[in-house]
This record gives structure tokens, C-alpha cells and sequence, in this order.
């Protein structure tokens, strides 16, 4: 079972019935829309087809939306892109015609006070660089610095402007509301500064009917980000690190350094972590990666990264099936040498009580002294499994929960895999069905399985752990090595 998750951006490569369903065979756990492209009727057409894949997989896949946030953006380009060189001049400006090799569209806000002569402009990941020549009103004129093939709707990134805009505007806000219409699970939310942007879009999703039950994804994009990272944490479900843009805001020799700090960070607070951009690259055109990308994704995981991502690789390249079976491939190699002992102390709880996580530990301590085939956890709001998996333990975590929205939430974090339960089980049946979960964690493997559970009431946070003789049959059930109980034990949190 390979515990690093796989998380595919859907486009025009794979946005069809039988390809969604063959990212999902190839090894895929979730799925990514990126709003900033395209329209809402294409939007909800793709996020239909993408329940339908699942159902017909008969697999409970994340479903992430990614905001366009705040980020300015170039307008359509003829043909859907063109090829600067180096001192031709190139014009950013405010009519919304398609653009051409002498100009473009870009929606700037106070469009006249966003640059002066000399400053830089970078587009798309920084590969293309201008330079501000004469700043006007109406149009900002600029000479290729560093050429190359700027795309359809490209970013554009002004290091030394600065502009006031919403993180969760307008548009957001739309395409959310289409999102909860249809049916999503997380909400990445773009270029986020600090924790209050984090509130702030929670306050709008709870407000929402269905937006309960929909997490948020912060994207570490902006180096003021890092210096308000536990905030961010403490408020978000998890981060992506998005290296595109925040290789634009860091220095560039810095972003592997940042990248581990922001891995470390989110799992010492107990959520998740996305590494993205540019993992397999080459494999736009390449069914092979490179020996670099395959040592970059080695790296996501021996960092402890909970899930990659694939971007234009799976969006709109010749090899998208291939690249998940890539990333698959690299993580099952790679996640035997990691390491969890370094970072399985400084986990914390992520504000709920401490003795959740001091349950936690000792699952996780005693599935690594006997040896146990799997960690079975009931959960009601998937917290327990998340902290379980924080731990980083070395056999799987087989979350039960009877939450169809809590399960595909769980598609994103490392080790976990979830199963539909009961919204109420008694300890026995627990068991049981811990039991029947055998074939999951393989033929070759063996020994007991832990389970916890909350104990002795209705809603009691998770405070057992038992273990389950794998040896025993359903009929007989399982002798526990923890505490016996009444009847009823339900689910814990």
C-alpha cells in the first residue's frame, strides 16, 4: 500500500469521462480543478464528470478547487501562446482583446501606479522577465529581458508593486458557490498572507449550506506567508507548498530549504502537506521523467510530505496516466527508507486535547512494538486518523467513518485509507470489521491489528486502544489486549 498520496490537476488532456477514470486506475487519489481557466459551465461539466469517474472506480477521491485568488493574469493569446525574445518590446494593457507578440491584456488593480521604468516584470513561473520601460495610465510598456513561451492567462508577478486585493474576492467567491453546488471536499486558497485570510474564508464557507463540510487548503505562495506559517496552520486543514510563485517571492537557492521547513511545520501541527509544481515536468512531452524530477519527488516524500501533485503534467500533457504511475512507482520505492522517529516528537496537537494525541501515540507505539499489520481507527470527523497519521506510523491507517465527505477528505493524507462504517458500532462488531480489513494491507503481511475507540459513551473522544489477533475469525471475535468494554462503544472523533 503506498502511503504518499497522488494529487492530478484535471484539463483538457484528461477532462473526459474515461480518462478521469484511468487517472484514478493509474494510481490518482484526488483530483485538482484550477478555476483560473476556463468557464463556470465547462467548471461544473468537469466536476460532474469527475463524480461520476468515482463512482463508477467506486473510489472516494478528493475533489479540490483552486481559486485564482488574487494572482493578475495575462488575457487569451492568439493561438494560445507566443514566443518572446530577448529586447523586443511587448505591452501589458487594459483592453480585453486577444492578445498577440506586440501585446496583451492584464487586469491590474490601480493599473496606473503598478509600475515605473526599470521594474521587473516577471511571467508565468518567473522563466520570462520584462522590464518596465514607460508606465502609463492606460498600458505599461516593456522590453524581454529573459525570452521564452508565454502562455494563454499566464501569471504576472510585479515584485515591487504594492496592491491592495482580496485574497477570497468576488470571483472566488463565485466559483465556490458553483464548487458547493456541485459537490468539491477542499478549497485552495491562493496567496495566502496570514491566518486571518484563512478566518475570513472560513467564516464565508460555514455561512454556506454543504460549506461545513469542505476544508481549505492554504497555498504557500508569498514569503510573508512563511513568517505567519503556524497561524496558517493552526486555522487551515493543510498547506500546498506551491514552488511556482513562491520561487518567485524567495530566493531561488532557498526554496528546497523552504519547502522542508514548510513540510516539517504542517505535520508537527498535525495537517497535511502538498508538495506542487514542476514535479515531472518533462513528462509534458516525455513518458519518462528526468533523473532530477525522479529525485525531487524521492525528496517530497523522505521529507514526509503527505501528498505531490501533478500540474501541467496531468492537465495538459502527452503523458498524464504515465506520470501518476511515475509518482506511484517513485513513492513505493522511496517510502521505505523514510524516517519518522525525528519528527514523531514534535507533533502537537493541533488544538484539540492532548490526551487525543497522547491516545494517539500509543497506538502508534504499540502497532511498531507487536508489529501490527495495520492501525484501524472509527472516526466521525477523520481527527483521530489525522493525528494517528501524523505520527507517521510504519504500517497503514484504516479510518472507519460513515461520513462519505470526511472519507474523500481523508484521500489527502499520508498513510490513510478510509472505509465506510456504522454511525455507531459496539466494540465487538469493531473488531470484526477490522477483521474483514485484512486483504488490505496485503497478503505477505502479518500480526495484529491495533484499533482504538472512544470509550464508554456516546460521543467520548477516542480514549482505547486495543489490539485485535488477526489469527482469530470473525465468529469467535478477537480477544483485546486493552480493556474489554460494554457493548456500545462508538466511534471515535
Amino acid at each position: 500500500m503506498r502511503r504518499t498520496k497522488i494529487l492530478a490537476t484535471v484539463g483538457p488532456a484528461t477532462d473526459q469521462a474515461d480518462r478521469l477514470l484511468k487517472l484514478l486506475e493509474s494510481g490518482a487519489d484526488a483530483f485538482r480543478l484550477n478555476v483560473s481557466h476556463g468557464t463556470s459551465d465547462e467548471h461544473r461539466a468537469t466536476l460532474r464528470r469527475i463524480h461520476q469517474a468515482c463512482r463508477r472506480a467506486k473510489q472516494e477521491a478528493a475533489i479540490v478547487i483552486d481559486v485564482q485568488g488574487p494572482k493578475l493574469r495575462i488575457g487569451e493569446l492568439a493561438g494560445g501562446s507566443v514566443r518572446l525574445s530577448v529586447g523586443q518590446r511587448w505591452i501589458l494593457d487594459q483592453e480585453p482583446l486577444t492578445g498577440n507578440e506586440n501585446r496583451t491584456f492584464v487586469e491590474i488593480p490601480s493599473f496606473g501606479q503598478a509600475a515605473r521604468p526599470e521594474d521587473p516584470v516577471l511571467l508565468g513561473d518567473g522563466d520570462v522577465e520584462l522590464s518596465v520601460v514607460n508606465a502609463g495610465p492606460k498600458e505599461i510598456e516593456t522590453k524581454v529581458v529573459s525570452g521564452g513561451v508565454v502562455r494563454s492567462h499566464a501569471g504576472v508577478f510585479l515584485p515591487r508593486a504594492r496592491l491592495r486585493t482580496s485574497v477570497f474576492g468576488e470571483r472566488d467567491q463565485e466559483d465556490a458557490t458553483l464548487g458547493l453546488e456541485e459537490g468539491f471536499d477542499y478549497l485552495a486558497l491562493s496567496f495566502v498572507r496570514n491566518e486571518q485570510d484563512v478566518l475570513t474564508t472560513r467564516r464565508w464557507l460555514d455561512a454556506r449550506r454543504g460549506g461545513r463540510s469542505v476544508g481549505i487548503i492554504a497555498k504557500i505562495e508569498r514569503a510573508e506567508a512563511l513568517g505567519s506559517i503556524d497561524g496558517i496552520l493552526r486555522s487551515a486543514d493543510g498547506i500546498m507548498v506551491a514552488r511556482g510563485d513562491l520561487g518567485i517571492e524567495v530566493p531561488l537557492e532557498r526554496l528546497a530549504l523552504e519547502q522542508k521547513m514548510l513540510v516539517r511545520r504542517a505535520n508537527t501541527a498535525g495537517r497535511f502537506s502538498i508538495v506542487a509544481t514542476q514535479m515531472l515536468l518533462s513528462m509534458l512531452s516525455s513518458p519518462r521523467p528526468t533523473r532530477a524530477e525522479a529525485t525531487d519527488v524521492a525528496n517530497a516524500v523522505l521529507d514526509g510530505a503527505d501528498a505531490v501533485m501533478l500540474s501541467e503534467e496531468s492537465a495538459v500533457g502527452q503523458y498524464p496516466f504515465e506520470a501518476v504511475r511515475w509518482l506511484d512507482r517513485i513513492a513505493r520505492a522511496t517510502e521505505g527508507e523514510f524516517d519518522p522517529q525525528p519528527g514523531r516528537s514534535m507533533v502537537r496537537s493541533g488544538g484539540v486535547g492532548s490526551a487525543e494525541l497522547s491516545v494517539a501515540r500509543a497506538a502508534v507505539d504499540l502497532a511498531e512494538n507487536v508489529r501490527a499489520r495495520a492501525i484501524v481507527t472509527p472516526t466521525h470527523s477523520g481527527r483521530t486518523a489525522r493525528l494517528v497519521a501524523a505520527l507517521r506510523p510504519t504500517c497503514p491507517v484504516l479510518a472507519l467513518c460513515s461520513s462519505d465527505s470526511v472519507r474523500r477528505r481523508l484521500a489527502l493524507v499520508r498513510g490513510v485509507r478510509s472505509f465506510p462504517a456504522p454511525e455507531h458500532s459496539d466494540l465487538q462488531s469493531l473488531r470484526q470489521r477490522s477483521l474483514q480489513l485484512l486483504h488490505v494491507t496485503g497478503p505477505s503481511s502479518t500480526g495484529p491489528i491495533v484499533l482504538t475507540a472512544g470509550y464508554p459513551v456516546e460521543g467520548r473522544p477516542t480514549n482505547l486502544v486495543t489490539l485485535v489477533d488477526s489469527d482469530s475469525g470473525p465468529p469467535g471475535g478477537p480477544r483485546p489486549a486493552v480493556g474489554s468494554g460494554p457493548r456500545r462503544s462508538p466511534a471515535g472523533r
